[in-house]
């Protein structure tokens, strides 16, 4: 009988594994079964447009479930898109409550302060960014979200402490956006410095407003060598803005030969239109009325251009007396026109306007807004 019981025993071990084996199992299906009626209960509600419902009956798994954070990330950022900010706020708080690894943690953290900055919670957002500066994946991301809360609240000297962080991203972006922040800091304190200019064009190479900000200021105490050395550097590298740069650049004293070498580069290499007019105006003084004519018929045989047939029309002006009256009527219609006409565009998101910006005023980015070229351009 002893021995029969021993034999028993493995029987009742397996048996009682078994058992305990279903009942874990019943217990997880049983779980699960509840996290899906949650679920489902949440959507019904999001179907049928009641949405406080749906977050709370939804927010409700998180304490039971966690592995379906993405899903719950991806439902607070349509909220944030769609301007229920206080929903994704909800959501990405209940979120961020939750121990969880730290890059899953971080992105949620980031996901708040980006809430935050879209309900204007600015100092709230500002909090959380600032602890996520150094991380190796957001740190970029992070600065780009600070900057834009110092752009909205124009604290533009904050930015100057994360001049390092800065430096070691490759964002070029971020070297534009601290140098123009730190010239605005400058300006907003009215103590502009000509020696904390000049650094800031020699730090941030990529940058335009530094040596635009360096040239008029030199311009104004007479260092004429400055001035001209940063213009001829924007010339070389964007000739796009030789609208702007070309007037300040002829009161550097440029000579005859290199005046008229610098037009010619900038008219025949890279077609600027602003560059072609005073070529043209160069010839017409320097050379002949024939001449600078038949140079702006050839370029608008090559680049049509409304302002070229204006400069041809003054040039025309000028050598026939008898005509002189009817092209001065057609170019009061074409001065008209022009007059009508957007002289800057954004380049990342279109934005026109007559007035230059160095922050465009729709995308928010820093030297985007430039001289319009084509037909109507400069």
């Amino acid at each position: 009988m002893l021995e029969l019981l021993f034999l028993l025993l493995p029987v009742a071990a397996a048996y009682g594994w078994f058992m305990g084996r279903n009942s874990v199992k019943h217990k997880e299906l049983k779980g699960r079964a509840s996290i899906t009626r949650n679920l489902s209960s949440g959507l019904n509600f999001l179907l049928t447009d009641q949405e406080d419902k749906a977050i709370e009956q939804l927010l409700e798994l998180l304490d039971i479930e966690a592995a379906t954070i993405e899903t719950y990330l991806a439902l607070a950022n349509l909220f944030r898109r769609k301007g229920d900010w206080d929903k994704a706020i909800r959501i990405h708080e209940k979120l961020h409550q939750l121990k969880l690894p730290k890059p899953q943690a971080q992105q949620i953290q980031f996901e708040l302060a980006k809430d935050y900055f879209s309900a204007g919670l600015y100092d709230r957002a500002e909090k959380l960014l600032v602890t996520l500066v150094k991380s190796p994946s957001l740190g970029e991301a992070a600065l780009k979200q600070l900057f834009s809360i110092f752009i909205a609240t124009h604290e533009w000297s904050k930015a100057k402490q994360y001049s390092a962080a800065v430096d070691a991203t490759n964002s070029r972006s971020l070297r534009i956006a601290q140098a123009n922040m730190q010239i605005e800091a400058q300006k907003q304190s009215s103590d502009t410095n000509i020696t904390l200019i000049a650094e800031l064009a020699e730090r941030y190479p990529a940058a335009i407003r530094p040596k635009y900000e360096l040239a008029q200021q030199a311009i104004q105490v007479n260092e004429k060598a400055l001035a001209k050395s940063a213009l001829l550097y924007i010339a070389e590298h964007k000739p796009q803005w030789a609208a702007d740069i070309l007037p300040l650049l002829q009161q550097c004293n440029l000579a005859g030969e290199e005046w008229y070498q610098l037009l010619s580069h900038l008219a025949n290499k890279h077609n600027n239109i602003t560059a072609t007019v005073l070529l043209a105006a160069w010839l017409s003084e320097h050379g002949s009325a024939t001449a600078a004519e038949q140079f702006l018929l050839d370029k608008l045989t090559q680049q049509p251009s409304i302002r070229l047939f204006q400069q041809l029309l003054q040039i025309r002006q000028q050598q026939s007396a008898p005509a002189a009256e009817v092209l001065s009527s057609v170019k009061e219609l074409v001065n008209a026109y022009l007059d009508k006409k957007s002289l800057y565009g954004c380049r990342n998101c279109g934005f026109k306007t007559r007035k230059h910006y160095w922050l465009c005023p729709s995308c928010q980015q820093w030297e985007t807004v430039e001289p319009v070229g084509g037909i109507d351009g400069r």
